[in-house]
């Protein structure tokens, strides 16, 4: 993810990359012998900060380092934006704990939960917060991909990593807080399939103080998903709603307000194409409140709800 990021930040006008810090050898040596001069690279992210007049700062290590490092980096340079790649941190406590260190500094603090520039599901919310459905009912949803089909050594599964609920499942979450808000209660179910001290599915219903019940289901043992996927699909009233990230289809009792939409009918572009396209925007929105000293609308308050919710469901199985 700091190659995609730097990448990207390199692709937009008016910003480049001036340093990264790496500590593993073989990419410290790749990256130099890359980029030459035009790039200054270090081992120590506060030496990096302490010898670089930097205006943001991106954070794409292993999840536990998120919040450590925020810490670190607000206490030595109060001024510098933040961007943390998802999630915020590995639990509530530390998303906490990175939140109070930036609550009083004058930086922009933002999160990579991209999936919430994606058209698509931007005009899922549009429709649900305009009642396109009539009240709602309840909802299903899930995340899937093929990542862990056998058993094995990588970080995947070890302890730390965290396993399928803060891997693949904190998009789902997020997108479920962004259209709905935060749970009233949560029952889970929680497996290991292939992964001996992770989780690789989960099963979750919640229930929203509006009423709404649903549930997701998420797991990174499906074959048939080589690339992920996310599913909500949402009864109300008077229709119903499905979006992943590649089609939106509302069906409702008013014909004429039926939609089929796909992703390339959106229009969706962006200076230069790297990945899709929501990674870039979510920078250009940054770059934006980093200018402008403002806050982005996915900062360290909103992602923290998405580690609480991980919480949750962990404390909640039964």
């Amino acid at each position: 993810m700091g190659i995609l990021h730097s990448g990207i930040l390199n692709s937009i006008p008016d910003t480049c990359v001036k340093a990264i810090c790496e500590k593993e050898g073989y990419l410290l040596k790749a990256g130099k012998g890359l980029l030459g001069g035009s790039v200054s690279f270090y081992t120590d992210y506060l030496e990096m900060i302490e010898q670089e007049q930097l205006d943001a700062v991106y954070i794409t290590t292993p999840i536990n380092t998120h919040a450590p490092m925020v810490v670190d980096i607000v206490r030595a340079n109060r001024s510098i934006s933040l961007f943390v790649e998802k999630p915020l941190a590995e639990s509530g406590h530390t998303a906490k704990q990175a939140c109070d260190a930036v609550a009083n500094a004058n930086g922009a603090y933002a999160v990579g939960y991209q999936k919430r520039y994606s058209p698509v599901f931007i005009r899922a919310r549009e429709l649900l917060s305009k009642g396109a459905l009539g009240d709602l009912m309840f909802f299903r949803s899930y995340s899937y991909s093929s990542d862990v089909l056998r058993e094995g050594s990588t970080w995947r599964f070890a302890k730390g990593s965290g396993g399928v609920q803060l891997d693949l499942a904190p998009h789902l979450l997020d997108l479920l807080i962004w259209f709905f808000g935060e749970p009233d209660t949560v029952t889970a179910i929680r497996r290991r399939i292939y992964s001996r001290e992770v989780d690789d599915y989960v099963h979750a219903a919640l229930s929203f103080r509006s009423d709404l019940k649903g549930y997701i289901d998420t797991c990174w043992s499906m074959k048939a998903y080589r690339l992920p996927e996310v599913m909500i699909e949402v009864y109300g009233k008077h229709g119903i709603l499905a979006v992943t990230d590649d089609i939106l289809r509302l069906t409702t009792d008013k014909e004429d307000a039926n939609q089929l939409m796909y992703k390339p009918s959106f229009d969706n572009s962006v200076p230069f194409l790297l990945a899709d396209p929501e990674y870039t925007k979510e920078s250009q929105d940054f770059l934006a409140c980093v200018v402008n000293r403002t806050m982005p609308e996915c900062n360290f308050t909103e992602a923290a709800k998405v580690n609480r919710l991980i919480e949750r469901i962990t404390d909640s199985e039964r």
